[in-house]
């Protein structure tokens, strides 16, 4: 089971999950079982526990803790793309952008607003071929690449660094929106690596059942 599922368990409105593990020793999964790989993935990759919390959870203390892990990194790392400006003005600045990067990485599509024009579907119809072909042919949409989410602007983050640093257009793409780029990246990186440490100690090769929505997935 994905951990995006199992961080959901003490929700009451999550779906009804079953949990099934490998063919050797038991064949299910408790729930007890479940919280304690959390509990050592949580123990061993914190900042990527944090960051998938505030993604799917998005609890307001789930979303100040793992804003606080990557303002943290990304002051550590600000050197690399401001140099060695210094000041309460860029301290503030960067923190700002940590906010908005925080934002980008958690929408989903149930956020509001999220949602690319494709309707979250990540596709549209390809009307060329569908009129050639004589029937429904879907293409991956042009908006936003796939992932079915409306994509953000950066000439708001831009805006909005200006409360506390004077950044031209050219400085911001040259500087900061590579700066950017990396803090979503780590992102996903660290959610990638508390997914792998929890699987491990998991020990499964997970089925998921959502009696919801009627959804299975195996991985």
């Amino acid at each position: 089971m994905r951990l995006k599922y199992a961080i959901t368990i003490g929700d009451p409105k999550s779906p009804g999950i079953e949990y099934q593990g490998r063919a050797t020793g038991s064949s299910h999964l408790t729930r007890v079982d479940v919280i304690a790989a959390m509990g050592m993935a949580q123990a061993h990759q914190p900042a990527g526990m944090a960051l998938i919390t505030a993604k799917y959870i998005k609890g307001g203390g789930a979303m100040r803790t793992a804003l606080l892990g990557l303002e943290k990194h990304a002051q550590a790392i600000r050197g690399k793309y401001l140099g060695k400006d210094a000041g309460k003005s860029i301290t503030q600045a960067v923190a700002l952008l940590a906010a908005y990067v925080l934002e980008d990485y958690s929408r989903t599509a149930d956020t509001p607003g999220a949602k690319c024009l494709c309707g979250g579907r990540c596709e549209v119809q390809d009307m060329k071929e569908s009129k050639r072909q004589g029937c429904p042919v879907m293409k991956p949409c042009s908006r936003c690449k796939g992932t079915g989410l409306r994509p953000l602007t950066q000439s708001r983050v831009h805006h909005a660094l200006l409360r506390y640093v004077q950044v031209s257009q050219p400085t911001y793409s040259r500087r900061w929106k590579p700066f950017y780029d990396e803090l979503v990246s780590w992102c996903y990186q660290q959610e990638s690596a508390a997914e792998r440490c929890y699987n491990d100690f998991a020990g499964l090769r997970p089925l998921v059942t959502e009696t919801g929505d009627n959804l299975q997935e195996v991985r």
